[in-house]
C-alpha cells in the first residue's frame, strides 16, 4: 500500500469515528506515518478531510444516475436509482452518518456536500429521463421524495441494513417507492 493510500485509509477511520473533531494525530497513527506527512502534504487538517472526503465521495458515490435514467419506463428507472442508491448509502452507512452530521453541524464546504452531491446527480438524471420522454415534471419536487426515501432508510432504524436484504427483497422495497413517487407526477 503506497503512503496515500495509507493516510487515506488512517484518516477515514478517524473522521468516520470523530468527524471533524479527529485530530491530525490520531490520523498518522492510524495511518502509521508522522504527523509531519500530514502537515507537508495537506498544509491543514481541513484540506486532509476534504481531500480524502472528496476522494471517498468520487470513488464511492461516481453516479451512475445518466447511465440508468436512458431507461424507457420511468417505474424501472426510478426502481433502479432507488435500488442503487439505498445499496450505496448502506455500504457507507458509517462514513455517510458522519458526513450528513457534519453537514448538519455546518461544517462542510460546498466541495464536499453529501446532501448536496447526491441531490444534484439525482436531479441530473430525473431531468435527463424526462426531456428524452418528453414530459414535464417537477424534477425539483421529484428529486426531493427520491432524498427522503435515502434519508429515511440512513436515519430511521431498520431491521436489516438495505444491502443485506436479499435481492427479492430490494426490489421490492424499491418498487414500493418507485410506485408512490410516480403516483404524484
Amino acid at each position: 500500500m503506497d503512503k496515500t493510500e495509507q493516510i487515506f485509509k488512517g484518516a477515514i477511520s478517524v473522521f468516520i469515528k470523530k468527524g471533524m473533531q479527529g485530530t491530525t494525530q490520531e490520523v498518522a497513527k492510524e495511518a502509521g506515518v508522522a504527523e509531519v506527512t500530514l502537515y507537508r502534504r495537506y498544509s491543514t487538517k481541513e484540506n486532509l478531510f476534504i481531500t480524502v472526503i472528496k476522494h471517498v465521495l468520487e470513488k464511492k458515490f461516481e453516479s451512475k444516475v445518466l447511465k440508468i435514467a436512458k431507461e424507457d419506463d420511468t417505474e424501472l428507472f426510478l426502481m433502479n436509482i432507488i435500488e442503487d442508491r439505498l445499496e450505496i448509502l448502506s455500504k457507507n452507512y458509517e462514513l455517510v452518518r458522519m458526513l450528513l452530521s457534519e453537514s448538519l453541524r455546518g461544517n462542510l464546504t460546498d466541495k464536499i456536500n453529501l446532501p448536496e452531491i447526491i441531490f444534484s446527480s439525482l436531479k441530473k438524471g430525473l431531468e435527463y429521463h424526462f426531456e428524452r420522454k418528453g414530459q414535464q415534471v417537477d424534477i425539483d419536487f421529484c428529486a426531493r421524495q427520491l432524498g427522503g426515501v435515502f434519508l429515511s432508510y440512513l436515519i430511521l432504524p431498520n431491521d436489516q441494513q438495505f444491502n443485506k436484504l436479499t435481492i427479492q427483497e430490494r426490489r421490492d422495497i424499491a418498487k414500493k417507492h418507485a410506485k408512490s413517487i410516480l403516483s404524484t407526477i
